[in-house]
C-alpha cells in the first residue's frame, strides 16, 4: 500500500512538473542560470537549484518538441527571442512554478511516459543529463520537503449491534449504535547519515478521536445531541535505532507484543514507558528477535496510607507507603522461512504486573481518580472500565489471581496465497496460550484460528474464524480486546467470524460477528467473584465498518 501511493505521488508530481511547467523555466541558450551565475554562491549547488537546472534543459527540448508537433517554422533566433521575453521573476531560482501550461493540449493529454519517450534526446558529444533514476531520488526529495515530516491516516465508520435475552443470571443486552473513528499519524526520520537511507532516530505522533474515560477503544458514537467529540494524542514516541537491528523506544505506544490478534491485548491500548527489540536476520530468511518493554502505569505519590483512603480497600494498610504500578514483558520471537510461499514464527514471552491490585482499585467507584485522573488534570465521569476479572469480594478491589505472572506464547503458519479468478488467497493459521504462575484455577488461557483471503482491492474477499477461552484469571480484563469480550473482557468464550471485501486499495467493508457465552460462576467458598457469572444467554454481538485510508 505505502509502495503504490508513494509511486502514485511521484508520478503526480512528475506529470505536473512537464504538463504546466512554467515560463519561468525557458532561459535564452548560452545564458547561465542566476543561481550558477552569482557571485556569491559558494559549495555544491543546493538539491532544489539543482532541479530547477535540470528543469530548465528539459524545458527547452519540451519547447523543441512543441514546435516540432505544432509545424512551426520559427528561426532559432525568434525561439530564443520568444524565451528571453518571458518576465523576469519567472527567471529567479527561488520563484514558485506558475500553474500556466506550455505543452500543447494533445501533448499535455498524453501518458507521461509516453512523451518523456518523444522528447529529443542531447546531441552526440553533449553532456549527459540526468537519467529517471536521478530524477525519482529528487522527487523523493520534494515529496518529503515538509521540513521530512510524512502524514497518513485512516478513518472508520462502524454499525455496532449488541444483543442478549435476559434470564435469571443477566438482564436484556440491546443496544444498536453507529461509531466512528479517526486517526492522524505524523513521522519524521532524524539524524540521516549522508549516503545512508537509514535515520539514527525516528519520531511518531499519532492523534485520534477517543473518549477519554475508556482506554480500549477510539471510537466515538453518534450520540451527544451536537456536542462536539475529543480529540485526543493517541501515541507518541520515538524510536532510536544506534546499531543495525536494535531499537530503542520511549513514549506512549502499543504494547511490545501486541498483534491485533484480539488475545490479550487491544489493539487500541497505548501504554506509557520504554521498549527495545533487537533482531537479526540470516540470507535464508531464518530470524530471531528479542524484545522487551517496560511500562509506568500509575503514580501514586503515597508516602503514608492514611486512615479512609481508598487504598485500603486494595489491600494495603494504615502507614503503607504505595509503590507505583508497572508492567515489564519481556521475550524472543523465532522463525523463517518454509520455501517460497511458506513462513512460519514462534512467540515464547513473560509479563508480570506489579501492584496490580491499583488496576482494579480504578475500576471500583471508591477508586475513581485515583490512576485515571493524573493525566487529565481534571476529575472524568466514570471509573476505569473494562472489568472481568475475579476479586475476592463481589465487585471488589482486589483479584482473586495472587497476581498476574504470566507466560505467553504463539505460533504462526503463513502462505502468501496462490490467483483465483485474478485475486489472492493467502491463507495463514495462527494460535496462542498463557498461563498465569501467580492463579491456582481458571489461570489458562488459549486462542486459534485460520484467515484465507485478503481484502487489498476490488474484487478481494477474505474469511476468518477463531476461538477464544479467556478464564477468570487469565491476564488483565481491563488491558484486553472489548469486541471479542461484550460486558466483560475475561471469563468468557467465544466464536468470530470475519468476512472481508476489498472495495479500493483505500477502503475495505469488514463484518465480524461475535458468539459467546460466560465459563465461570461465583464461588464465596474460595473468595471468588465476578462481575458476569456463566449462564447468562448467548450473547451476540456484529460490526459491519467500512475503513478508509489515506
Amino acid at each position: 500500500m505505502k509502495k503504490f501511493h508513494q509511486k502514485g505521488v511521484r508520478m503526480f508530481i512528475a506529470a505536473l512538473l512537464v504538463g504546466t511547467m512554467p515560463t519561468w523555466a525557458a532561459e535564452p541558450a548560452g545564458e547561465p542560470s542566476s543561481a550558477s551565475a552569482s557571485p556569491t554562491t559558494s559549495g555544491p549547488v543546493s538539491e532544489l537549484e539543482q532541479l530547477k537546472q535540470m528543469l530548465f534543459e528539459q524545458q527547452r527540448q519540451i519547447n523543441e518538441l512543441r514546435r516540432q508537433l505544432a509545424g512551426q517554422s520559427k528561426s532559432s533566433e525568434d525561439v530564443t527571442a520568444s524565451e528571453a521575453a518571458a518576465p523576469a521573476e519567472f527567471k529567479n531560482t527561488a520563484t514558485v512554478a506558475s500553474t500556466t501550461p506550455i505543452v500543447p493540449a494533445a501533448v499535455a493529454a498524453a501518458p507521461l511516459a509516453s512523451v518523456l519517450a518523444i522528447v529529443p534526446q542531447a546531441p552526440a558529444g553533449a553532456a549527459a543529463g540526468p537519467s529517471i533514476a536521478d530524477v525519482n531520488k529528487r522527487v523523493d526529495g520534494l515529496i518529503r520537503g515538509l521540513a521530512g515530516f510524512r502524514f497518513s491516516g485512516d478513518f472508520r465508520y462502524r454499525f455496532d449491534l449488541q444483543d442478549r435475552s435476559s434470564n435469571g443470571t443477566a438482564a436484556a443486552l440491546q443496544n444498536v449504535r453507529n461509531r466512528y473513528r479517526l486517526r492522524f499519524n505524523i513521522d519524521k526520520d532524524l539524524f540521516n547519515k549522508d549516503g545512508d537511507g537509514t535515520p539514527l532516530a525516528r519520531a511518531h505522533i499519532q492523534l485520534s478521536t477517543a473518549p477519554y474515560n475508556n482506554e480500549l477503544t477510539n471510537d466515538t458514537d453518534f450520540n451527544g445531541i451536537g456536542t462536539k467529540a475529543p480529540f485526543s494524542l493517541a501515541e507518541a514516541y520515538v524510536d532510536v535505532l544506534p546499531i543495525k537491528g536494535l531499537t530503542l523506544r520511549v513514549g506512549r505506544t502499543a504494547e511490545a507484543f501486541a498483534d491485533n490478534r484480539q488475545f490479550i491485548w487491544d489493539d487500541d491500548l497505548r501504554l506509557n514507558g520504554f521498549q527495545e527489540s533487537y533482531r537479526r536476520t540470516a540470507k535464508n530468511g531464518l530470524f530471531v528477535e528479542f524484545r522487551a518493554g517496560q511500562y509506568i502505569l500509575t503514580n501514586p505519590n503515597v508516602q503514608v496510607v492514611p486512615a479512609g483512603s481508598p487504598y485500603l480497600n486494595a489491600g494495603y494498610s494504615l502507614g503503607q507507603r504505595i509503590n507505583a504500578s508497572d508492567l515489564l514483558d519481556q521475550g524472543v520471537l523465532v522463525g523463517g522461512n518454509l520455501g517460497k510461499k511458506w513462513r512460519t514464527d514462534f512467540k515464547f514471552a513473560y509479563f508480570t504486573l506489579t501492584d496490580a491490585n491499583q488496576i482494579q482499585l480504578a475500576s471500583t467507584a471508591a477508586g475513581q481518580g485515583l490512576v485515571t485522573n493524573a493525566v487529565l488534570g481534571a476529575t472524568i465521569s466514570s471509573n476505569l472500565g473494562a472489568t472481568g476479572n475475579a476479586t475476592t469480594t463481589s465487585g471488589g478491589a482486589i483479584y482473586s489471581a495472587g497476581g498476574f505472572d504470566v507466560l505467553h506464547y504463539g505460533w504462526n503458519l503463513n502462505y502468501t496465497g496462490s490467483m483465483i479468478k485474478g485475486h489472492n488467497f493467502p491463507f495463514a493459521l495462527f494460535m496462542q496460550g498463557t498461563h498465569n504462575t501467580s492463579a491456582s484455577t481458571q489461570n489458562n488461557g488459549y486462542m486459534l484460528g485460520a484467515s484465507w483471503g485478503q481484502a487489498a482491492r476490488l474484487g478481494d474477499v477474505q474469511f476468518q474464524y477463531a476461538y477464544f477461552f479467556k478464564p477468570a484469571n487469565a491476564f488483565v480484563s481491563q488491558f484486553t480486546d472489548d469486541d471479542v469480550g461484550t460486558g466483560t473482557g475475561v471469563n468468557i468464550k467465544d466464536h468470530t467470524l470475519r468476512v472481508n471485501f476489498g472495495i479500493t486499495r483505500w477502503l475495505a467493508w469488514e463484518n465480524r460477528l461475535f458468539i459467546q457465552h460466560g465459563i465461570s460462576r461465583n464461588d464465596p467458598a474460595n473468595a471468588f467473584f465476578v462481575p458476569l457469572q456463566q449462564g447468562y444467554n448467548t450473547t451476540f454481538r456484529y460490526q459491519s465498518h467500512l475503513a478508509f485510508t489515506f
